[in-house]
């Protein structure tokens, strides 16, 4: 069984942002399941949806 769609675009962010920062000089940040879990917590307190893509870019929805 394959990766989720939110699982993959979170590890294909974080190698694109990483690859960056390594041609700056910088060391690779990695993703913390604690700060995730709170920022979609946030997001459902305030009345919005996980991200939702609308072929522009990603954003959230409410």
């Amino acid at each position: 069984m394959g990766k989720s769609a939110s699982k993959q675009f979170n590890e294909e962010v974080l190698k694109a942002h990483n690859e960056y920062r390594q041609q700056h000089g910088v060391p690779p940040l990695k993703l913390c399941k604690k700060l995730n879990r709170e920022a979609q917590q946030t997001l459902h307190r305030h009345g919005m949806e996980e991200y939702e893509e609308d072929g522009c870019g990603e954003g959230v929805s409410e």
